[in-house]
């Protein structure tokens, strides 16, 4: 557990996500039972931690949103990320499915339930990187193909995991920082002080965690580290993302935070209306979200 030195003001808000059945020619339409709120023009401001994609392209909230492709499809997808220009996501039976941003259509990638035990996913270098059981694994997205990395096992009890500058950061539950390379060795950054963390992002060299309901980013070169607003300010936050210089942050009444690095927030369109969605993430400088089992993309 770290102790606050430097406090700024912070809030913000993002979220897992949550893909549906895969069937159907994908339609436009919008509902007024799945629409989102209608979200208001933010502050000016300056994903998750990929390091190779369109996640990092600037998000501009304007209030607009749109459905895409077909109503009801992202029922029960287990998780999703943004990298190289389409959305990859994995169903519950473990299949890995690509969706293009532009039309909401989706193809299987790779064999039927490759992804089945799957715990984590992240995206970093063109490569999906996912924790299945107690195992990591790097899978090529543009093939499907998969391999264990380093000698498999250990991963079992990962709490969060992000890519940085080519490195897989990992959080065990007794507090311990790990890093990986892309050959799978693993190395032990430090030992405890990241006890109690729930939340792992990757933003601008430093990792973002969210420790017993505070905020604090590290420099994992030196570990060098600062409290991030106030005292308890982040007990209610459910899910915390990075993307386009930003974490975004989903609290659990269902309302949605940005914040820059320097702790300016901002909250996205009207408090609590976000209190059906179950997925974030960011690609092609827009938030994507599944809110009652659709799709949305908020610019």
């Amino acid at each position: 557990m770290k102790f606050p030195v430097l406090i700024l003001v912070v809030a913000l808000a993002a979220t897992a996500i949550s893909c549906g059945n895969k069937a159907t020619v994908n339609t436009s339409s919008n509902t007024a039972s799945n629409a989102p709120a209608t979200t208001s023009s933010p502050t000016a401001n300056t994903n998750s931690g990929a390091s190779t994609n369109n996640a990092n392209a600037p998000v501009i909230v304007t209030g607009k949103w749109e459905l895409v492709g077909k109503e009801g499809d992202w029922k029960g997808t287990v998780d999703m990320v943004g990298m190289d220009g389409f959305l990859w996501s994995v169903e519950p039976d473990g299949s890995l499915y690509k969706t293009d941003p532009a039309t909401g259509n989706f193809s299987q990638v790779g064999d039927k339930g490759s992804f089945a035990k799957l715990k984590h996913l992240e995206a970093m270098d063109h490569l999906l990187w996912t924790v299945e059981g107690d195992t990591l694994y790097k899978s090529d997205p543009a093939t499907g193909k998969w391999e264990r990395s380093g000698e498999g096992g250990g991963w079992g009890k990962t709490v969060a995991m992000a890519g940085l500058n080519g490195i897989l950061y990992s959080i065990e539950p007794d507090g311990s920082l790990w890093k990986t390379d892309k050959s799978g060795n693993d190395t032990l950054v430090d030992k405890g002080d990241f006890k109690g963390c729930t939340d792992l992002a990757a933003m601008d060299g430093k990792l973002w965690t969210i420790e017993n309901g505070n905020l604090y980013s590290t420099d994992p070169t030196n570990l060098k580290w600062a409290q991030i607003g106030k005292e308890g300010e982040f007990n209610n936050i459910s899910v915390m993302i990075s993307g386009s210089g930003f974490l975004w942050m989903l609290d659990n009444g269902g309302t949605m935070y940005r914040v820059d690095p320097n702790g300016t927030s901002t909250v996205v369109g009207d408090r609590g209306s976000y209190g059906t969605t179950t997925v974030l993430t960011t690609l092609n400088g827009k938030l994507w979200t599944v809110e009652g089992g659709s799709l949305y993309k908020t610019s």
